[in-house]
């Protein structure tokens, strides 16, 4: 009977976790996934959907046994699996384990504030998506890539949009996003039904681990849709820090009317220190349209010959729906580029949310 309990007392124990690097550690009750037991704890730890669908809390399994409540197969490729990551979201410790996280910079430096703000403009940037700039109630800071929860009254849940400028001024209260109508979205149908200048909302952020690293390789953006925004915060970003490095742009839309930011991408080409490539590619763009462009899908066109520069050899930051970005990540896994140098944001709606969730 002694054996008995005292197997019953281990088995209900809560199991220690080292977090790197920093070597913080706490408790995990059995109860409780990786990612709940640190939010308990108001640990900082990347984190967005926390349903297993975005990514945002991957982190690297160094020491120990997890058991995945959700197979990170949806969400992770076969390669990042392969060499230990994990779900913190969706981890429930079968013992002590030590943790790596990757890249903590911005979260740290940035911590997440909530912001009264008011819409101060809102105008069409294609037939379906639209360029909302924000004015807050006083300045913030961000990193360029990052994103922030928008909340409206009269809606339960929040909706996630990346910043669309660089970082702003030390002084900076105008923020801008670019937020796609979503068919039969409530939230995206609320904001196109007619004009929201001065409508009242709240802002929660920033958030999210999509951020230029500092290195020299070449980068490549592959980004779809609304996807463009965050894309284009830091490539102008680093454009004002004077990074030189080459770049290919590979941005992929159905048709010219869904196409935007040509301008921007053109000015960022003009003044590019080093080999600067934006490649717009069309994939249900009609024949005899007279687009003079390429066609097809975006990741048909992920060869070292199209970029300029060896897949293997680049940095590569991708953003925008799921299908993209998965069908993407095969693509580079299979030209050996190593999963360190890939970083992703997937954009999705508030029915996939719905859906990951049920």
């Amino acid at each position: 009977m002694r054996k008995l309990l005292e197997k019953f007392k281990t088995r209900n124990q809560p199991c220690a976790v080292t977090l790197n690097p920093g070597g913080v550690t706490f408790d995990v009750p059995r109860n409780r996934t990786l990612l709940q037991a640190a939010n308990d704890l108001s640990i900082n730890f990347p984190q967005h959907c926390t349903v297993g669908t975005c990514g945002s809390c991957r982190c690297k399994l160094v020491a120990g046994e997890v058991r995945a409540l959700r197979d990170f197969s949806y969400t992770l490729t076969r390669a990042e699996i392969d060499e230990g990551y994990i779900l913190a979201c969706q981890s429930m410790l079968k013992g002590d384990v030590v943790i790596e996280l990757e890249n903590t910079g911005p979260e740290v430096t940035h911590p997440a504030t909530t912001f009264s703000a008011t819409i101060s403009r809102a105008h069409l940037l294609t037939h379906d998506i639209m360029q909302v700039d924000v004015q807050l109630d006083r300045p913030i800071n961000y990193t360029a890539g990052q994103f922030a929860d928008i909340g409206l009254a009269g809606f339960a849940r929040a909706r996630s949009y990346s910043f669309a400028n660089p970082a702003p001024s030390s002084t900076g209260r105008d923020v801008s996003f670019h937020v796609r109508q979503v068919p039969g979205g409530g939230y995206t149908g609320w904001l196109f039904a007619q004009d929201r200048v001065g409508e009242s909302c709240e802002l929660h952020g920033p958030a999210g681990n999509f951020w230029l690293r500092p290195d020299t390789a070449p980068i490549l953006c592959v980004a779809g849709g609304s996807g463009m925004a965050p894309i284009k915060a830091i490539l102008e970003d680093a454009a004002q820090q004077k990074i030189r490095r080459p770049v290919t742009y590979l941005f992929g839309a159905r048709q010219q009317r869904d196409l935007y930011c040509t301008e921007e991408m053109q000015a960022l080409r003009d003044q590019w220190p080093e080999t600067f490539r934006y490649l717009p590619i069309l994939s249900e763009e009609p024949e005899g349209s007279g687009w003079p462009g390429e066609r097809g899908l975006v990741t048909d066109y992920l060869t070292s010959e199209t970029v300029g520069f060896e897949l293997r050899d680049c940095h590569a930051y991708l953003c925008g729906p799921p299908g993209m970005i998965d069908a993407a990540l095969a693509v580079l896994e299979r030209n050996q580029v190593p999963t360190g140098h890939i970083h992703y944001d997937k954009f999705l709606d508030a029915r996939q949310l719905e859906a990951s969730s049920a």
